[in-house]
């Protein structure tokens, strides 16, 4: 389970943020950071993440391109919390307030939703889902992440590179991370709509 690191614990949904509206699809350039605030490293998103029980950890994502996006977490208890909902904007950093790791253990995933155009059927369940977190609209809500991440796996698999620390995308030639280099960048580039799942064990 988790828990937002503030006095008081809240996980709130900015669900009434108005947004353009794409008319032509287009793709997007994005990155990522996964942070263990505990040791300060970006740690990799390509396999499970392993941390412990009462650590925090939090995302950076930077947009080069006017997107929106959805943070959304399901628990190992079944349960969905949304960590962040509202548009990206160009070249801005996202960054949701830090989040802790609580009993009991267990695997949570981290969905990142990043499209260039508005999900609306998204939208609708995340607004019930405000209205009311019952069994049936999270079980929506989940199963329309899980469409979604089908969806964008059918429009082939993102290119990808691992982006070293104070290095530009368009610097990177290859997928190589210096040894000693603790913060690095997950880019994205070449499709409209990505769903990238991130698992975290502890």
């Amino acid at each position: 389970m988790l828990k937002q690191s503030v006095s008081s614990f809240v996980l709130f949904f900015l669900l009434s943020v108005p947004g353009a509206i794409f008319s032509q699809s287009k793709s997007l350039d994005w990155d990522i950071q996964f942070l263990n605030n505990e040791s300060g490293e970006s740690m990799p998103i390509n396999k499970t993440i392993r941390m412990e029980t009462g650590q925090h950890f939090q995302l950076a994502i930077n947009a080069e391109e006017d997107c929106y996006c959805y943070v959304i977490i399901y628990d190992s208890q079944h349960q969905i919390y949304v960590w962040y909902y509202e548009p990206a904007k160009k070249v801005s950093e996202i960054k949701p307030k830090a989040l802790r790791l609580t009993e009991p253990s267990g695997t949570e995933t981290v969905y990142v939703i990043v499209s260039s155009s508005r999900q609306g059927e998204l939208e609708r369940l995340l607004t019930q889902f405000k209205n009311s977190s019952s069994s049936q609209n999270t079980d929506n809500l989940y199963r329309e992440i899980v469409r979604l991440q089908d969806a964008a796996s059918g429009l082939g698999e993102p290119a990808t590179a691992i982006i070293p620390g104070g290095v530009s995308a368009r610097e990177v030639t290859n997928a190589g991370v210096p040894a000693d280099d603790k913060s690095f960048s997950t880019k994205f580039t070449g499709k409209e709509l990505y769903v990238r799942a991130i698992g975290v064990r502890h």
